[in-house]
């Protein structure tokens, strides 16, 4: 998936290498800090903190050109705002097994 993602921000973005590394890297960097956003959140049981993390989460995929890991994240966000919990944790479980090679 690391070689996908930096070969999207090259064609995408027109980047050299070093741009792309910087990029990917603080790209990884947001989806672990989001993560642990969203864990916390579900601690808390804290729905608009579940939005706020899912948007952030949506829009870093997005930029990686993960574009189905998006969806999952706008799904996760739009569970978030109208509160649905149970729905945000199934979201969630689905897509964190995708994420843990950040």
């Amino acid at each position: 998936m690391e070689q996908r993602v930096k070969e999207h921000l090259c064609q995408v973005y027109g980047l050299g290498l070093d741009d792309v590394e910087e990029l990917y890297g603080l790209g990884c960097q947001t989806v672990v800090a989001t993560l642990g956003r969203l864990e916390a959140a579900f601690l808390r049981s804290d729905a608009q903190e579940l939005a706020d993390a899912g948007h952030m989460l949506k829009g870093a995929l997005f930029n990686m050109g993960l574009l189905e890991l998006g969806e999952l994240a706008r799904a996760l966000e739009l569970a978030g705002k109208a509160g649905r919990m149970e729905e945000a944790r199934a979201v969630y479980d689905a897509l964190r097994p995708a994420l843990k090679f950040f």
